[in-house]
C-alpha cells in the first residue's frame, strides 16, 4: 500500500484493513477482493510472480 486504506477479502481468511506501508500476499488461485476504505483514494503497487505458460487470471468458480 502506497496511500490510503483498503479492506482486503481473501477466501477463508478474516477481512483485513490495510493502510499505507502495509504489505500483503494473495495465494495463487484464491478468490479475493479489495475495496477502498474511507474517503481517501488508495494507491497500491502490485507485483505478480507468474508462470508464463498459464493465464494471469481466471474466472472464479
Amino acid at each position: 500500500m502506497l496511500e490510503g486504506e483498503l479492506n482486503l477479502l481473501i477466501d477463508g481468511q478474516p477481512e483485513k484493513t490495510l493502510k499505507a506501508g502495509d504489505s500483503y500476499q494473495i495465494p495463487a488461485g484464491v478468490v479475493h477482493d479489495a475495496k477502498a476504505h474511507g474517503d481517501k483514494a488508495m494507491k497500491v503497487l502490485g507485483v505478480y510472480v507468474v508462470d508464463k505458460t498459464k493465464p494471469l487470471a481466471s474466472p472464479a468458480p
